[in-house]
C-alpha cells in the first residue's frame, strides 16, 4: 500500500563531472555554498524528496534527504574545517573547496540511495521551468514520489 506525506520535493542541478560520484556512492553529501541565503539554505529538510539533473541534461535520479547540517556566519577557517569534516563524503576535491573560501552560508546534504527516474512526469511541472537557479523547490506539500506504508 502506499501513502504520501506533506513533504517538499526538490530539483538539484549539478555539474556533469558530479555524477559519476552521486551514482556510485562516492558522493554522498551535496555541498551548497554561498554568500547568502539562497536555496536550499532553510529550505529542504530530512525526508525531503530531491530529483537530480545534470547541467543540460535530464532527470536521471532522485533520492530522499537524511540528514542536513546548515551553517551560517562562515569564514575562511570555517570552510576548511567543513572541508576536513565533509570531504570524504562529498568528494569534490580542492578546487571546489577553494573556490568557496568567500561563503557565509552552508548547506550540508546527506543524501539517500539515489534511484533512477523512469517517469519524468513524475516531476512536479513548476521544478523543470528553466531557470538559473541550481537548486529548486516545489511548493510545500507537492508529493510527487509515492511513500511505502510502513
Amino acid at each position: 500500500m502506499q501513502t504520501t506525506t506533506a513533504r517538499t520535493t526538490h530539483l538539484m542541478i549539478v555539474p556533469p563531472r558530479s555524477v559519476p560520484d552521486l551514482l556510485s556512492g562516492r558522493r554522498t553529501v551535496e555541498p551548497r555554498l554561498g554568500r547568502d541565503r539562497r536555496a536550499p539554505y532553510g529550505r529542504v529538510c530530512p525526508g525531503d524528496d530531491v530529483f537530480i539533473m545534470a547541467t543540460g541534461g535530464t532527470v536521471f535520479g532522485v533520492c530522499t534527504v537524511e540528514r542536513v547540517d546548515e551553517f551560517d556566519g562562515l569564514e575562511p577557517s570555517d570552510i576548511d574545517r567543513l572541508r576536513d569534516s565533509y570531504e570524504a563524503r562529498v568528494n569534490a576535491g580542492a578546487e571546489f573547496w577553494s573556490s568557496k573560501q568567500d561563503a557565509s552560508f552552508a548547506t550540508m546534504i546527506w543524501l539517500g540511495a539515489i534511484r533512477p527516474v523512469r517517469d519524468a512526469s513524475r516531476i512536479p511541472p513548476e521544478l523543470t521551468v528553466p531557470s538559473g537557479d541550481s537548486w529548486r523547490s516545489a511548493s510545500p506539500g507537492t508529493d510527487a514520489v509515492p511513500r511505502r506504508a510502513a
